[in-house]
């Protein structure tokens, strides 16, 4: 169940990437991003509410207000750098860098302490789906997706951090899956920074523009269908699953979103096809290598235990 969650949210957050790619420029991009993420404060809030009314104020005040506020600061890196990003970048080129990283990302937080250290298969793993990453970002260069300049470097830069950004993510919402808390719950109260710091940026930038009113019932439905929905599925899915696990599932999101972009803007490129393909058929060898290790680890565990029981018997 988990993992149809997953998959569920990479095909609607695809269609959706595909189809707003090359029409945004940055105002609108933020535009966007207040809209969806401000969309699914209120939409999961007035569900809580609603929630609440049923069953008592005691339902669904969970004690996690520490992993939450880190939670929303890294949420509003991790998005606001994406959806700004789009404005320099193709959506394809920054969904195949940004999930690319990720469970290298993961692996390297590992080393670090944070989440479970990975084996060497993992490792390589890793290396081939972020040279497989690093392909795609060639193939759009030279076949002129996107030219060198400054715009298109700060652009990966962004995608990049938004890579890092996810994988965090992923841990957190690991432990707060692992606390019990109700994804609902999460989703109502992990936004409130990125769209007050989209508003931030918008008003920066000089505002949503003169037809902002006439669009806002686009760009809500567009933030429904792109952020509250799909994110709603993602953050169930994520804090159920192992986070290297659901990375790697998430490395589908740029074939799916080339063939979203393909089939509303027209075009092919075999290359790129290619190589997208080759990063979606490394994703079930790296989920069966993550869930053998996590089984290998769970038993290790119950059988410590299991001989710390018969120990302590006799």
């Amino acid at each position: 169940m988990p993992i149809l969650r997953i998959v569920a949210s990479v095909l609607l957050q695809a269609g959706v990437f595909g189809y707003i790619s090359g029409r945004l420029d940055a105002t609108a991009s933020l535009t966007l991003s207040c809209t969806g993420f401000g969309a699914a404060a209120v939409l999961f809030n007035a569900a809580l509410l609603v929630r609440r009314a049923r069953r008592g104020p005691a339902a669904g005040s969970p004690k996690a207000t520490g992993l939450l506020a880190l939670m929303n600061v890294v949420t509003a890196v991790t998005f606001l750098g994406f959806y700004a990003s789009l404005s320099w970048v193709p959506s394809a080129l920054a969904t195949g860098i940004e999930t690319a990283i990720g469970p290298a990302v993961l692996a390297l937080l590992g080393l670090a302490g944070y989440g479970r250290r990975v084996t060497r298969q993992e490792w390589a793993a890793a290396a081939v789906l972020l040279l497989l990453g690093l392909g795609i970002a060639w193939s759009f260069t030279s076949t002129g997706g996107i030219q060198p300049s400054a715009g298109t470097a700060f652009g990966l830069a962004l995608v990049v951090g938004a890579g890092t950004g996810a994988a965090v993510l992923a841990l957190i919402s690991a432990e707060l899956g692992r606390r019990g808390i109700d994804p609902v719950y999460v989703t109502a109260h992990r936004f409130h920074l990125t769209y007050l710091c989209g508003g931030a940026l918008l008003v920066a930038a000089g505002g949503p523009g003169r037809r902002w009113v006439a669009e806002l019932p686009t760009l809500f439905l567009l933030g429904v269908l792109a952020v509250a929905i799909p994110l709603f599925l993602l953050q169930a899915g994520l804090q159920r699953a192992d986070p290297m696990v659901a990375m790697v599932l998430l490395t589908t999101l740029p074939g799916a979103t080339y063939l979203a972009e393909t089939a509303f803007h027209g075009g092919f490129n075999a290359t790129l096809l290619t190589l997208i393909c080759c990063l979606i058929a490394v994703t079930p060898w790296y989920a069966w290598l993550s869930r053998q290790e996590v089984t290998g680890c769970r038993v290790a565990v119950q059988q410590r235990s299991t001989a710390t029981t018969a120990t302590t018997g006799t």
